[in-house]
């Protein structure tokens, strides 16, 4: 690898991480909240209604199989996400050669040996017609030794920048005593030489032929994956899968746990109660100022000073206060107070009524 391809998977790997951590910050944040919500017993409705529904499912059989398979099949997705990820990855630093034993995959990035240029008449000479396309996925298999190589052979060499390089032999000679080789894409009109290799191909260089073994077209995502913008979208799907599992493991075990609190508290059986039969209501008291200021139901009932004993309960209405009883007949104190509305509005109806009631008084 360059050293900007070098720099650039690290920029990505930096990327990678300051995605996780922001995720599992967030998602973190999600489920702490509805632990607690469920510990604190803000979801017990929910759960009684989750607890019938599932006594029935649980009932039918090819429900239950049926949530296992898909159970099963998530894991074997995640695992084949993570071995073609691997595959892809190992492929990028070995050149897009991954070894398998004796034998190597080998992804094609171009479109050399798609297609029979007119000006190589040895292709339908010898009917070579062991062509295949960009982003196929070939099996390479070593030779045992150099006389083992034969004119027309596909190979797959390094060339003078180590980039792995699929082509034809077009022709074999020798140099000062050694055999050497000239190669050309079936699609292409000139040799490598030169370009690839300087004057000719030495046997060193050589890492073995194309077998005939091929994968059409799956090299495309393979390539994708070995991008930086591949690395982080299958980093990022595997991350969040294996973060979602965790976290909803300890979310299903305080659903359990509270489920089970309920079902002993209230003795309700999921196979035979109604949602219905159920009905909940949600108190809470609010402390400030020492005073407690009491809700139920979102709904504010009372303020309890400090010191009072909270009770959650709507409190009574206040009742009005005793009139005084009426004076004995034939004594007076004082002057009786009336009523603001009953009182005259003039001063002197006033005071001929004090008058009246005065001789009123003398005659009894």
């Amino acid at each position: 690898m360059s050293k900007v391809e070098i720099i650039s998977l690290v920029v990505t790997l930096v990327c990678v991480a300051s995605f996780s951590v922001v995720f599992t910050i967030l998602f973190r944040n999600y489920y702490v909240t509805n632990i607690d919500a469920v510990k604190k017993g803000r979801e017990d409705l929910d759960l009684i209604e989750n607890a019938i529904y599932e006594e029935r499912e649980n009932r039918n059989r090819g429900r239950k199989t049926l949530r296992l398979v898909g159970r099963v099949s998530e894991y074997v997705i995640l695992g084949a996400i993570s071995a073609f990820f691997l595959f892809s990855l190992i492929s990028r630093f070995m050149g897009n050669n991954l070894p398998l034993g004796k034998y190597s995959m080998m992804v094609i990035a171009t479109d050399s040996m798609s297609l029979k240029n007119s000006n190589n008449t040895y292709l339908e000479e010898y009917d070579l017609n062991n062509q295949f396309n960009a982003y196929d996925i070939i099996g390479i298999s070593p030779y045992e030794s150099q006389n083992d190589v034969q004119l027309y052979d596909v190979v797959a060499y390094k060339d003078n920048s180590n980039t792995i390089i699929v082509h034809r032999i077009r022709a074999i000679e020798t140099r000062d005593g050694e055999i050497v080789y000239h190669t050309r894409g079936d699609k292409n009109a000139i040799d490598d030489d030169n370009n690839r290799y300087g004057a000719y191909l030495t046997y060193d260089r050589i890492i073995g032929h194309y077998n005939g073994n091929r994968i059409q077209d799956l090299g495309i995502f393979v390539i994708f994956v070995q991008s930086n913008a591949g690395i982080i979208t299958i980093v990022s799907i595997v991350y969040c899968l294996l973060m979602y599992d965790r976290f909803n493991n300890k979310y299903a075990k305080a659903v359990a746990e509270r489920t089970e609190a309920l079902r002993n508290q209230t003795g309700f059986d999921p196979s035979k109660a109604d949602i219905s039969e159920f009905k909940i209501h949600y108190r809470e008291s609010l402390e400030y100022g020492g005073n407690q200021y009491v809700y139920e139901n979102g709904t504010y009932v009372c303020t309890l000073c400090e010191g009072e004993t909270p009770l959650f309960q709507t409190p009574v209405a206040e009742t009005p206060e005793p009139q005084p009883e009426s004076q004995p007949k034939g004594k007076r104190s004082s002057r009786p107070k009336l009523p603001k509305e009953e009182k005259p509005k003039k001063k002197k109806e006033y005071d001929s009524f004090l008058d009246h009631l005065d001789d009123t008084e003398e005659i009894l």
